[in-house]
């Protein structure tokens, strides 16, 4: 099984430490109920991460985004909608940056091994994603196109996060070629959000959390909701360096297990509604507490 967190905790951490900070701060304004967070990343030896929590808002050809040059060098892009990879990386292209853009839908990610990530990345080759002051469905980033070497190329991943619907954003340096992104089923690990305190939803005055499957569901049925699964396993930390982190995050979600069947007798962790009506229940066979009591 390959867990792309393995090699990355370090780097993981703060950019889940911002996710929560970011998001914390838009529930309290969200309207609409999709959500992105963007993280950036240069280079597999030498990364930088930030999280900017946004809307996604779709548009048209003149919306999707927009890139400038300055006289300078230094390439603004500014992004709203992210579908159109094809188009951004033409217009990156375009204005000197060499970019491939891919848009990778959750569930998904590209086949490993695309190039050889650099790792002398020169200070100041771009800076990461911000939000525009009273802009909040748009950030924007910089990349100083003097500082490219020849025969790189950044590898810019637009990936749909399994849980929330996130946008994460990978940027990095690669020497030349680069494999185009050929989208395979992804088996890597997600890491959820415990979501406390417990998100309102149309169970109100019923809590679901440690509760059965089977007590939860008939309580859904009961009012006339629709249900929903999220198919998760405990998370059980290793190293108290990250102890931040399995408050946040205690459980793990593979996409390519959510068609496991559920059984009344598993638990329920968190319940959330992302639709009207619907609401998905955070599961797994053992709750983490207990979990962890037998694995020690």
């Amino acid at each position: 099984m390959n867990d792309t967190l393995a090699g990355f905790e370090q780097r993981r951490l703060a950019e889940l430490k911002a996710h929560v900070a970011t998001r914390a701060a838009t529930e309290r304004d969200r309207r609409p109920r999709r959500r992105l967070a963007l993280a950036t990343a240069a280079g597999a030896a030498i990364a930088t991460v930030a999280a900017v929590a946004t809307v996604a808002t779709p548009g048209g050809p003149d919306t999707a985004y927009a890139v400038t040059k300055d006289a300078d060098g230094i390439v603004h892009v500014t992004v709203r909608d992210f579908r159109d990879a094809p188009g951004l990386s033409r217009q990156l292209a375009g204005l000197g940056v060499p970019a491939i853009v891919d848009y990778v839908p959750a569930g998904q990610k590209c086949r490993d091994e695309r190039g050889t990530p650099v790792t002398d990345i020169p200070r100041g080759l771009y800076y990461a994603p911000t939000s525009i002051p009273g802009e909040p469905q748009a950030w924007r980033m910089q990349i100083n196109t003097k500082l490219f070497k020849p025969g790189q190329t950044f590898v810019w991943t637009l990936a749909v996060a399994p849980v929330d619907g996130y946008i994460s954003t990978s940027t990095i340096l690669t020497h030349n070629p680069v494999a185009p992104c050929v989208l395979v089923p992804d088996d890597r690990r997600h890491r959820v959000q415990s979501n406390s305190p417990a998100p309102a939803t149309s169970l109100k005055g019923y809590p679901a959390e440690g509760k059965t499957v089977g007590e939860v569901r008939a309580e859904i049925v009961k009012r006339g909701l629709a249900v929903t699964y999220l198919v998760t396993e405990p998370h059980l930390a290793t190293d108290d360096r990250f102890a931040e982190l399995e408050r946040n995050f205690p459980y793990d979600m593979y996409p390519n297990k959510q068609d496991t069947p559920v059984g009344d007798d598993w638990f329920v962790w968190r319940a959330d509604e992302p639709e009207p009506g619907t609401i998905r229940l955070a599961v797994t066979r053992k709750l983490k507490e207990d979990a962890a009591r037998s694995s020690s």
